[in-house]
């Protein structure tokens, strides 16, 4: 990929969650770093876990997170966590960053973001801030950074709509290791795995288990209207546990929950007859994309950003209206083969937009221009929209 005389920025990633928080963005970043860590100067900050080749903890993060936690710091983290463990991680890896002298500094957590503006300010560095936007945020409240990635559709026209300056964003999707989500034709095997009769119709939601955001109490809602031999699988961080309790009452048997490795959802993507996600917008959607490349149909909400991740309107229900989503897995399990065999054909259209092959060089363009180098173009950003 890489071009003789290409000029490579020296690029650090950050993120607070890396060794936190299994999946979701924090992965999506490490697989960033692995992509791309043999085209460019790449180095990997994360909160734990052990330190590879370009992969730093930051020294004395654990006890400066923990005076964090504790000091009076008023106005400057607020009483968030979350908040004050982005300042500690910024302020510890500020030696490095002085030393280190990177052209870009790229991080996707808003707090991170905040913090590195003002430590850049603070030291003198020449380095430009990079944030991704991630969490469906107004433009309004966008951190005063050198430069934002957006990685939907909406979400850039959105900001453009509202005045953001055109060369201050750059639109380039979420990639994936698409050879980690292939679409196999080995669901009765595992089936057979995980204790799953081939009668049972299986409806898959891969996300954190709370009723906001991922709305997983409407999911058990719409199940129970459901007739037959129906399980409905829960995976994921089971961050409400009177939704868990309340589940488990309604569902019964008819009901699993679990928090798999990341390195075993495929698996429950490619058993599954289905996979609900009833978000009503989102950020990206990477568990979407991931069950559609396993070529598992997908049901999402009626909204243009899931049309856009999708590619088409075929499997878009109203998230919002009582019965919908019921009525759309109910047609579903009497029509298993047809919906598989429909989403395993449309799954390479999906492979193809959001593999890393893909998208690597426009994340390269995007580091060129950030950097201030002069850029070669590789790729269209717009062909992403």
């Amino acid at each position: 990929m890489r071009e003789p005389g290409f000029p490579r920025p020296r690029v650090a990633l950050v993120s607070v969650g890396i060794g936190r928080v299994q999946r979701g963005f924090e992965r999506y970043f490490t697989e960033l770093f692995e992509t791309l860590r043999g085209e460019i100067s790449m180095t990997l900050f994360r909160s734990a876990g052990g330190e590879g080749p370009d992969e730093v903890v930051p020294p004395l993060l654990r006890p400066a997170t923990a005076l964090a936690r504790r000091a009076p710091l008023g106005w400057l983290a607020g009483r968030a966590e979350y908040n004050r463990d982005c300042l500690a991680f910024a302020a510890t890896m500020l030696p490095r960053l002085v030393r280190e002298r990177y052209d870009v500094i790229h991080c996707i957590d808003p707090p991170m973001a905040y913090a590195l503006q003002h430590a850049k300010r603070f030291a003198r560095l020449p380095t430009r801030v990079l944030f991704t936007e991630g969490s469906l945020m107004p433009p309004d409240y966008y951190p005063r950074v050198d430069h934002i990635h957006h990685v939907a559709r909406d979400a850039h026209a959105g900001a453009l709509a509202q005045g953001v300056a055109p060369e201050r964003m750059t639109l380039v999707p979420c990639g994936l290791r698409t050879e980690r989500f292939p679409a196999l034709d080995d669901a009765q095997a595992l089936r057979a795995r995980f204790g799953i009769a081939p009668s049972t119709f299986v409806v898959l939601a891969v996300a954190a288990v709370k009723r906001e955001h991922k709305r997983v109490d409407h999911i058990v809602r719409e199940v129970e209207r459901l007739d037959g031999d129906v399980l409905l699988w829960l995976d994921g961080n089971p961050e409400d546990e009177a939704l868990v309790v309340h589940a488990r009452e309604r569902l019964g048997p008819r009901l699993r929950i679990t928090h798999v490795a990341s390195a075993e959802v495929a698996d429950l993507y490619r058993a599954a007859d289905v996979l609900v996600h009833a978000a009503l917008e989102e950020s990206f959607g990477l568990a979407i994309v991931e069950a559609a490349c396993c070529g598992t149909p997908v049901l999402v909400h009626d909204a243009p950003h899931f049309e856009w991740l999708l590619g088409g309107r075929g499997r878009l229900v109203d998230m919002r209206e009582e019965g919908a989503l019921a009525a759309r897995l109910q047609s579903a399990a009497g029509n298993r083969q047809a919906e598989s065999a429909a989403a395993r054909a449309e799954s390479g259209a999906v492979r193809r937009r959001f593999d890393w092959a893909a998208l690597a060089p426009s994340y390269l363009e995007m580091y060129q221009r950030v950097s201030g180098r002069p850029v070669r173009s590789h790729a269209v950003v717009e062909e992403h929209g």
